[in-house]
């Protein structure tokens, strides 16, 4: 008898087997490694048994890890148990390359492995094409992150929400990873097994929908910059760059403050057409007082803009406010100085001892993002 077939027919009747059974396939760990501890590290990713031993020498610190996969069986780039029931689900590969001594993992799906032509990428498991189908999480996306600065990928989930970006590490941190791609839905670490839900042939949850996915943005982080003649708030990255480089400034803060970060004009054109209008944020200074005050759409008298600052939203809608939510962006002037800082986290802003000079006020600078993991999540297509 043809070996082939007698392997087909195999895993034919395990398929069968666990039909009868319930449904149930097995799920297994996206291990997380990396380089070095602290900020501006890299990392690789890989599961159990499958590895190239470049990663496990230049990458030895435990990293927790991004999420579950649908367990692969290894042994077909066409068929499997996953994807007799669940033809959907997208097969993913671990690709780890060395090019001039820098070593590189990324997650690929076969369009990608197509494209790049990485014939030596490993198969490590599936993921979803949309939260709730076949049982996956609705709250696991992962997400292909990229840095300039470091010419590295990264992957960011909910279960690691500040593994690629550390807001309180700004000064030091120029990796700065930035959103490129939804990779695909994980699962729950709640059991070894997974159930799939429902009935043939969708296997879908009611939340699940086929245009449904999380889309991205990026966003910019507020610093503030205080001596004993200046204080500037910044949100663009470039701007706060050059004012990390001065060394006259003896403060350097970060409220936890993000707004929408640099994009194109057709990409703003789809976020609002989800999220509503935007609303240009600048900041601009008072040079008679050397204070920096942040404003929406138009700068006032005797205020001159220095820098576009990011943009908010005008309302507040739920789908684009991430995981945490949106929240008003608020103004705090100090009661002494006159000077101005800004949160939109009004129950840090208010627990932290230093902020008890400060009363808020009455401006409108829209919503911002609770979310501080540098970018904005949005439960839509964009």
């Amino acid at each position: 008898m043809n070996r082939s077939f007698v392997f087909l027919l195999t895993l034919l009747i395990i398929c069968a087997a666990q039909k009868d059974s319930g449904r149930y396939i097995n799920r297994i760990k996206i291990e997380t490694f990396a380089n070095a501890w602290g900020v501006n590290r890299t990392f690789t990713y890989y599961v159990k048994d499958s590895y190239d031993q470049i990663q496990k020498d230049n990458f030895t610190i435990e990293s927790g890890s991004i999420g579950y996969l649908y367990e692969d069986d290894y042994t077909s780039d066409t068929f499997s148990c996953t994807t007799a029931e669940c033809p959907k689900l997208r097969r993913i590969y671990e690709y780890t390359t060395t090019v001039n001594g820098k070593v590189t993992t990324r997650l690929l799906d076969p369009a990608l492995k197509a494209s790049l032509g990485a014939t030596t990428a490993k198969p490590i498991g599936f993921v979803a094409p949309y939260p709730g189908y076949c049982s996956s999480d609705d709250t696991v996306p992962i997400i292909e992150m990229y840095s300039d600065y470091l010419q590295q990928y990264g992957y960011w989930s909910p279960l690691q929400l500040n593994q690629v970006f550390n807001w309180g590490s700004y000064r030091e941190n120029f990796a700065r990873y930035v959103p490129t791609r939804l990779v695909g839905y994980a699962l729950s670490r709640d059991s070894n097994r997974t159930f799939l839900y429902n009935a043939a042939p969708d296997f879908v949850k009611p939340i699940g929908k086929a245009n449904y996915t999380h889309s991205f943005f990026p966003t910019y982080q507020y610093m503030w910059f205080g001596n004993r003649y200046t204080r500037v708030t910044l949100g663009a990255p470039a701007a706060i760059d050059a004012f990390l480089k001065k060394d006259n400034f003896a403060s350097i803060q970060s409220h936890g403050a993000f707004v929408i970060g640099k994009g194109t004009a057709a990409e703003f054109t789809r976020l609002s057409a989800v999220c509503g209008e935007l609303m240009p944020i600048y900041t601009a200074m008072n040079a008679q007082t050397n204070q920096s005050a942040i404003f929406a759409r138009t700068v006032p008298a005797p205020f001159t803009a220095i820098a576009q600052s990011g943009w908010t939203f005008k309302e507040n809608r739920r789908v684009c406010g991430g995981i945490k939510g949106l929240a008003p962006l608020r103004e705090f002037k100090h009661r002494e100085t006159n000077s101005f800082a800004y949160s939109n986290d009004l129950t840090k802003f208010a627990a932290t001892p230093e902020f008890d000079p400060y009363e808020m006020t009455s401006k409108n600078l829209g919503y911002a993002p609770l979310d501080q993991f540098g970018f904005l999540l949005v439960n839509a297509t964009i």
